[in-house]
């Protein structure tokens, strides 16, 4: 989903370092010192505090503050460890790119003229021990819901300067340290290049550089792009000549409810960075995604590694995020966190961040709107049901550790949430072309389509492919029972 972070820009104080490959290299010994763990969580971490006089509010104005709850993050080693691979990623990606050393200079000449083949050009390989032909990669994954965009943003946004500001006789330019934009809905490669270079655009006009235009430079007066050859060039010159860290692409699961061609370009186009450029870059998608690589051999090294968010369920983190969510009740009757609560919001959510602190808002809501006042479990359950009508099944098996395609509705209630109802019913035919369901099973999914349509607003156009999708699962009800890989509660 298009967001636009915070930008911040530091004047560049350089550190020492004893890794060899980093001294002499400003990129790199600009970058903030590495921030301890025992304050990486604690600093991190944002709890969401109830005014004492919130309860003194009107209903309406109760309601709307509880959007602030939204902002909560609990983090754990986990995020400490995604900290650290960023970090990494980060420095590894600026060594053989050293601005100060002679043949950078050349090379990043050479990126910038159209006249030489960029298949010609060959970056150099300052670090010769242990150097590999592409840059670093990685792909965050996660089933949907985990928060993995949340934990980057907060990492990149918290302890990276977007922009540091370099000015010494060596180097007397701006460093993007982070560029993260993401996945166009149709993955179009030139829909994506001017996303990038719209947000270089904004992070070098909010510094001393001034404004840019590079969006604008890969547009024709006509409005349309120019050619992709055309653009690709103007995209490795930029991220070259500003120094981008890293490459960060949300959404990547686009690519599964995109076009095959533009799905195998957009694959190629990461290819061809890698290849050329010395700029990590981090995938951020569901694990379904995977099999797109999959697909192709020749593309599957080019993944990176593979950094899985887990939803909580170790007790320690558990706990913590239980203790935060209890302490935020602006209710008359606020209840004591107790285990039969605690329990039913784990089974009910299966530990996914993103659901159980929208169901806990929602509860809240409840609560407000029918006087009550005040949680029980019979609430919990009622708005549960109402709130999250494609969950039932998907949080059951996600607590019983039984495989399937869990992320897709995951994705879809996602897309839901966030207004993109017609990409949530992409996913949706997705999740049907490739699912193989019993009789008892369709039928059930069909009903929470329904519940779907009762609780949402749909253009007529998104009416009739869910009806479309509706008719399929009759049709999966009457054909042959095959291996069942979801399950439902009536």
């Amino acid at each position: 989903m298009k967001k636009t972070l915070p930008i911040s820009i530091a004047s560049a104080q350089y550190r020492h370092s004893n890794v060899s490959s980093y001294q002499g290299n400003p990129l790199i010994l600009a970058l903030p010192d590495r921030i301890e763990p025992e304050r990486f969580i604690t600093v991190m971490s944002r709890i969401i505090q109830a005014e004492s006089n919130d309860v003194d509010m009107s209903d309406d104005d109760r309601i709307a503050s509880l959007k602030s709850l939204r902002q909560m993050l609990i983090m754990t080693p986990q995020h400490l460890d995604l900290y650290n691979e960023l970090y990494d990623l980060m420095c590894h990606g600026y060594v053989d790119r050293n601005p100060t050393r002679v043949e950078v200079i050349a090379w990043s000449y050479d990126i910038a003229d159209s006249h030489i083949d960029i298949e010609n050009i060959k970056r150099p390989l300052l670090d010769m021990v242990g150097t590999t032909t592409t840059a670093d990669a990685m792909f965050m994954t996660g089933i949907s819901g985990n928060g993995k965009s949340r934990a980057i943003e907060s990492i990149l946004t918290n302890l990276f300067p977007t922009v540091i500001e370099h000015q010494t006789d060596s180097l007397n330019e701006p460093q993007i340290t982070y560029i993260k934009v993401d996945m166009p809905h149709n993955a179009s490669r030139p829909g994506l290049i001017y996303q990038i270079l719209s947000e270089v655009d904004n992070a070098l006009a909010a510094s001393r550089y001034g404004k840019t235009g590079y969006a604008q430079s890969v547009k024709k007066t006509s409005g349309k792009f120019l050619d992709i050859s055309s653009m690709m060039g103007i995209l490795r010159s930029v991220l070259i000549r500003h120094h981008v860290g890293l490459l960060i692409i949300d959404e990547f699961q686009n690519l599964q409810v995109a076009s095959k061609r533009y799905s195998e370009e957009m694959i190629q186009f990461f290819d061809e960075l890698t290849n050329t450029l010395s700029i990590p870059n981090v995938k951020i998608g569901t694990p379904d995604t995977l099999l797109i690589f999959d697909k192709k051999g020749r593309h599957k090294r080019r993944i990176g590694a593979t950094f899985e968010l887990s939803r909580f369920t170790q007790q320690h983190d558990c706990e913590r995020m239980m203790r935060a969510l209890f302490a935020y009740q602006p209710l008359k009757k606020p209840v004591e966190i107790n285990d039969d609560m605690v329990a039913l919001l784990f089974e009910l959510s299966a530990g996914v961040p993103s659901i159980l602190i929208t169901l806990w808002e929602s509860c809240l809501i409840e609560a407000i709107r029918s006087g009550k006042e005040t949680f029980s479990l019979k609430l919990i359950q009622q708005t549960f049901k109402k709130r999250f009508p494609l969950m039932r099944m998907v949080t059951r098996n996600i607590n019983q550790g039984k495989k399937g395609r869990h992320s897709d509705l995951l994705t879809v209630q996602q897309y839901l949430d966030s207004g993109y109802n017609t990409l949530a019913i992409k996913h949706l035919q997705s999740f049907m072309s490739s699912s193989e369901l019993t009789s008892d099973t369709a039928h059930a999914v069909k009903n929470d389509i329904d519940n779907l349509i009762t609780s949402n607003e749909f253009s007529e156009a998104d009416l009739q492919k869910l009806a479309k999708i509706k008719m399929d699962l009759d049709s999966k009800r009457e054909s042959k029972r095959s291996p069942q890989t979801l399950e439902h509660d009536e």
